[in-house]
């Protein structure tokens, strides 16, 4: 039995990474039950031309943004467009840059097929090729993630998803932050597959430091609730450290220094105001209007390219 496959991929001017990423899915999934698939590119917003004529004969349509969200947005957008106008049987989330292996994709359909359409299927890194010093960082966001949210995060956008929950993954307004927080949060069923990380085909990944944070601190927004608790719990805690220096200050006067009284009545305010912010923060998101990617994604797209 053959089954219809999108495959969705954000980029960023990585157009030579594209070319090749074409020529392995076809070589991949031309001789499987999977051979009727199309790919949609999400182009954020690229500076760079493309080469049309290293796309022809692939059965690829190209979205244009008219601005640069990043990549989960494009990512956000890309299945919000599949919902309303696709066709197939199973979406693909994937790179474009070659780590998102493509000899991989038959284990992860198979996987998909096999669950009977009822679970979302990840790509678990067995094994990761950054520098070293980029996996303690990454070690340290999964354990801070963890810490503050209680909850496991260990895959990335590489995935499946059957296309009967496609409407409910693209109702979640968190996934415009964070794709893979975003489904662990929405209680959909999930499960995830290890896989080697495969090497990028060319250039240099635009994932460094910088956008490790600001990506780590996107998964943590997407639990702000329970990341308020726990913060909250946190600063209670260090609330009443600081009663009780200021206790301890007054019953021992004379065998305290003066500064003491000091030190623990600053730690009380600072204690009290980061609560009186936090409060705010929590209470402002629970009023704001939940962004709906199915709903709004196309207030973001330029054009619509069929190669």
């Amino acid at each position: 039995m053959s089954h219809k496959i999108a495959i969705v991929t954000p980029l960023f001017n990585d157009w030579d990474c594209l070319y090749k990423l074409v020529e392995d899915i076809r070589t991949v999934l031309s001789p499987t039950k999977y051979s009727d698939y199309r790919i949609v590119v999400i182009d954020d917003c690229s500076s760079l031309e493309f080469d049309h004529k290293k796309l022809e004969g692939h059965p690829i349509e190209i979205i244009h943004l008219n601005k640069n969200l990043g990549h989960q947005k494009s990512i956000a957008i890309g299945l919000s467009y599949l919902n309303k106008n696709g066709n197939q049987d199973l979406v693909v989330v994937m790179d474009v840059d070659g780590e998102d292996q493509p000899n991989h994709l038959p284990i992860l359909l198979e996987e998909a097929i096999k669950e009977k359409a009822n679970e979302i299927v990840f790509a678990r890194r067995t094994k990761r090729k950054e520098s070293f010093f980029f996996k303690i960082f990454y070690r340290v966001y999964k354990f801070i993630f963890v810490f503050l949210t209680g909850k496991v995060i260990n895959f990335g956008n590489y995935s499946v998803i059957p296309q009967k929950l496609l409407d409910k993954v693209t109702h979640i307004s968190d996934i415009w932050n964070h794709y893979p927080g975003g489904v662990i949060r929405s209680r959909l069923l999930y499960k995830s597959v290890g896989l080697e990380r495969g090497e990028r085909y060319t250039g240099k990944s635009k994932m460094n430091y910088t956008s490790l944070v600001i990506h780590g601190l996107s998964a943590v927004a997407v639990y702000i609730d329970t990341v308020s608790v726990r913060l909250l719990i946190a600063v209670s805690l260090l609330v009443l450290t600081a009663i009780l220096g200021i206790s301890l200050v007054f019953l021992f006067e004379y065998h305290f220094p003066a500064w003491g009284l000091l030190l623990f009545f600053g730690i009380l305010m600072q204690a009290f105001l980061s609560t009186l912010i936090l409060v705010f923060t929590v209470l402002s998101y629970r009023v704001n209007f939940n962004f709906l990617p199915a709903v709004h994604f196309q207030d973001y797209i330029q054009s619509i390219e069929k190669i």
